[in-house]
């Protein structure tokens, strides 16, 4: 009895876990599996993360975009986006990773008249899905019950407002976090989750926590840097393209679909950003890099989205990388390049189309400028000049001690290009 209390009514056992909004999005369980419905509809989520290319993601079989936060203005600019791709958005309101916020009347005043400004101003957008407060805050507060005492305030302020839309808070991969949120933050509709290596474990961690509510899996891609092997240098080694593709594919067919507690999910990143590579998270490359011939193309990642998406094959693929080396050596050898010496590199791929493949070669210095949760880091500077080759090896010869990443880009020219890197230290 005293678990329901803690709970709030998501009762255990064969009772209904019901969340709704009246005026037209709610879940609805039925023997421990949650559906979503929008007006009424059936609706299961196919969401990317982030605002870019919503056109190409759209044309992909998607149907929503999540965002991290956002004023007044740039969710009516979010809206337009939706309404123009026909998606939803998971509307993301940013509060503080920092515990000793969460004790400071002013801060949370602040957040209090935003989250109440946002609610009144959008309450009736049917282009919004849902509520995001907060993103993995649990990382700076060892889930301490003052801040999920604060995300509970906040769903009850959003909910007293806004009765359309759903409510939600998003963690990490945080099993405690689970408990935490069933304990002090009933009144939220779902809870997103962001994992990436362990996505195989999801289920049964959240079968196992005290949470019993729906949940959605609110950030997934490949495995993340802090979860593969290393260099004997900490570098750690990314997975090629191809890998990845298969990651996306295994970890959304098995894992996400298969789920009967899970809503849907966002894939990430639907973009590119510097996180330890300029490639390990982002579906498109680059596309404003000096002297870098690269122009936003897709990734293998896209191509499998869209297949899991729709459930057909595409007429066009990206090429698939199988391997690389530096002198014969791949990035778990722990290459090493004498200072002032020649060193050779070689890609193996193919085109399943058959297209011409062109291949663009640079060198960056190993990244050391390092962030925090998915926040800000700069590229590494480029050592030497890029190469555009119609073969598929380099030569090049670096003078200075130090640890770099041949990165290579291939591109079949229909708007697909394949990744692949290795670490290796120069002494």
């Amino acid at each position: 009895m005293e678990i329901d209390k803690l709970l709030g009514g998501l009762v255990i056992g064969t009772m209904l876990f019901s969340c709704s909004a009246p005026s037209g999005i709610e879940i609805k369980e039925s023997e421990g599996a949650f559906k979503l419905y929008v007006d009424g509809v059936e609706t299961y989520i196919k969401g990317v993360g982030g605002t870019y290319r919503l056109d190409v993601a759209s044309q992909s079989g998607a149907n929503a975009f999540r965002t991290w936060g956002g004023d007044v203005e740039s969710i009516k600019k979010d809206v337009a986006l939706a309404t123009q791709n026909n998606m939803y958005i998971m509307q993301g309101i940013a509060i503080t990773k920092d515990s000793a916020s969460y004790y400071d009347e002013e801060y949370k005043n602040k957040v209090r008249e935003e989250v109440k400004l946002l609610a009144e101003t959008f309450k009736n957008e049917k282009a919004i899905l849902s509520w995001g407060i907060g993103n993995e805050i649990e990382l700076g507060n060892a889930n301490m019950g003052v801040a999920w005492k604060f995300v509970e305030e906040l769903a009850q302020l959003i909910k007293s407002i806004d009765k359309r839309h759903l409510v939600s808070t998003v963690i990490s991969y945080n099993p405690s976090a689970l408990d935490s949120i069933a304990k002090y933050a009933p009144s939220l509709d779902y809870v997103g989750i962001n994992v990436y290596g362990p996505m195989d474990k999801v289920k049964s961690v959240v079968d196992k926590s005290l949470y019993k509510g729906p949940i959605m899996i609110t950030e997934w891609g490949p495995t993340g840097w802090w979860e593969t092997a290393t260099t004997e240098w900490k570098a750690p080694i990314e997975q090629t393209s191809e890998e990845k593709r298969l990651v996306y594919e295994e970890r959304y067919t098995e894992y996400i679909q298969k789920n009967p507690r899970c809503l849907g999910s966002f894939v990430f990143l639907w973009g590119q950003k510097e996180e330890r590579t300029p490639t390990w998270f982002s579906m498109f490359v680059e596309d404003s890099v000096d002297k870098l011939p690269l122009k936003g193309e897709k990734t293998p990642m896209v191509e499998a989205m869209q297949r899991v998406w729709t459930g057909k094959e595409l007429t066009e693929t990206a090429p698939v990388v199988k391997r690389m080396t530096i002198n014969e050596e791949t990035a778990l050898d722990n290459v090493q390049v004498k200072a002032g010496s020649l060193f050779k590199a070689n890609v193996q791929a193919v085109d399943k189309e058959n297209e011409r493949l062109t291949y663009v070669w640079e060198v960056l210095k190993e990244a050391t400028v390092l962030g925090f949760g998915g926040s800000y880091e700069p590229r590494p500077e480029r050592v030497g000049n890029v190469l555009v080759t119609d073969a598929n090896t380099y030569e090049g010869m670096i003078n200075e001690a130090g640890a770099y990443r041949l990165y290579v880009y291939i591109l079949d020219n229909t708007g697909f290009v394949s990744t692949v890197n290795i670490p290796f230290q120069v002494y």
